[in-house]
């Protein structure tokens, strides 16, 4: 009992360490001392990068192409499963055994025992194709969808700059318009704040890079020209195939891998005594050898009697009928936006080839009279104005085409090929 007490107390301990209150303590200092340490944006430093350098801290640190990348690597290890699990287990099996009135006695041999065990199966040899069919798949899947985020960010972080240097503009045309109300200069200037927090707060979460406030030059990002996208336009981005591919792919496995229950199970296993044993002192060894390993070898197959193998096989062949329809009619609304895409792209490079010659025409006018001159100027300004406005309008269909078919000086791969890794 004098042996007992101790490791009693210690057990008491070690349950006092795994208190709640304890533990919430330590986090909640720990996010008051996060919180105490958070600076506002406006406190923190301002560090100008280009576009390239943007998307290489997104690449390392955002934390959405992070999950992807978990993901891809989840995937790598389910494919790899399927070899790691013909690998013999092998396994550790000790026990001590005495009576109360001796655990005051020094342990000895006789108190122990001990094994240790083998292990060897490959189970349902006739699902085996299937399961590695399956995990490339869902590889393939996963790497695609690492490369949609990553477009999704470019696309976004795309929109976020141009738009702050279309705001950028507009702000620096309204303080040079001499009929600009000078009382309202103060809530301009209140407005432009908030914008520019909304902007550090955007670019940063994009980036992934929170302790800075990112200025991303807008004259080292390759600007959207609609010339260089109009040929691609006539074919689906490589990654929207892709995503329409696998879904159809899915709902046919689906199908597929319930059809596999028709199929008789094959198992087969090896089995063998213990490796090595002791038992309370008594006798040590191996105990392997030819004539107690088996190789054992199963063969089942239920009869689908009660037709529930049939019904899951109809119900997912119905869902993939279905899953072609939905297809069907998605991409049909597909094409139908990047019509409209096409149309609306058309409209504005007409206009907007119509307005700049109008400014640049005003601009290199001879100056009359002073009223002419005002007069000018206003219309000068207005039609500035004007051309800001519809290019914040027109970016919204840049970023469209960059999320589809990525950046102009990004070629677009050929559908469902093989993809590459972007770190």
């Amino acid at each position: 009992m004098k042996r007992v007490v101790p490791i009693l107390v210690l057990g008491v301990v070690c349950l006092s360490g795994c208190s709640l209150s304890k533990h919430l303590s330590r986090s909640s200092a720990r996010v008051e001392e996060m919180y105490a340490n958070t600076l506002e944006w406006k406190k923190l430093p301002l560090r100008t990068i280009t576009w390239e350098q943007a998307l290489s801290l997104a690449r390392k640190n955002s934390l959405e192409l992070r999950d992807a990348e978990d993901e891809i690597e989840n995937a790598k290890r389910q494919a790899l499963s399927i070899y790691t699990d013909l690998v013999p287990g092998v396994s550790y099996y000790g026990y001590m055994t005495r009576s109360i009135a001796q655990l005051s006695n020094a342990v000895d041999a006789d108190d122990l025992s001990s094994s240790v065990n083998v292990t060897f199966s490959i189970p349902a040899l006739t699902q085996v194709p299937y399961r590695v069919y399956s995990s490339k798949a869902r590889l393939f899947a996963a790497i695609k969808a690492k490369e949609g985020r990553y477009r999704e960010l470019v696309s976004k972080l795309y929109l976020t700059v141009r738009g702050r240097e279309i705001d950028m503009t507009r702000a620096a045309l309204e303080k040079s318009d001499p009929s600009q109300d000078r009382d309202i200069l103060p809530q301009k200037e209140q407005e432009q704040k908030l914008k520019d927090e909304k902007y550090w707060q955007e670019v940063a979460k994009l980036i992934g890079v929170r302790d800075v406030r990112w200025q991303i030059i807008p004259s080292s990002m390759p600007h959207v020209r609609w010339e260089d996208y109009e040929p691609r336009l006539k074919h689906l981005g490589s990654l929207v195939v892709c995503n329409f591919a696998m879904r159809l792919e899915q709902a046919r496995m689906a199908q597929y891998g319930v059809a596999l229950n028709y199929l008789p199970t094959i198992n087969t296993s090896l089995y063998s005594p213990s490796l090595f044993s002791s038992t309370g002192g008594t006798y040590s060894g191996t105990f392997l050898d030819k004539d107690d390993t088996r190789l054992n070898l199963s063969i089942s197959y239920s009869l689908d009697s009660k037709l529930s193998t049939w019904n899951t096989y109809q119900q997912n062949k119905a869902r993939y009928e279905r899953e072609k329809i939905k297809v069907a009619d998605e991409l049909r609304s597909h094409r139908n936006r990047i019509h409209q895409l096409r149309q609306s792209m058309r409209e504005y490079v007409t206009w907007h080839s119509f307005m700049s010659k109008q400014v640049a025409f005003l601009k290199s006018a001879d100056k009359l009279c002073a009223e002419d001159f005002i007069e000018r100027a206003g219309k000068l300004h207005s039609m500035q104005m004007e051309l800001l406005n519809q290019e914040e309008k027109a970016i919204e269909s840049e970023a469209a085409l960059v999320l589809e078919y990525g950046m102009p000086n990004e070629p677009d791969s050929p559908p469902c090929a093989p993809a590459t890794d972007r770190r």
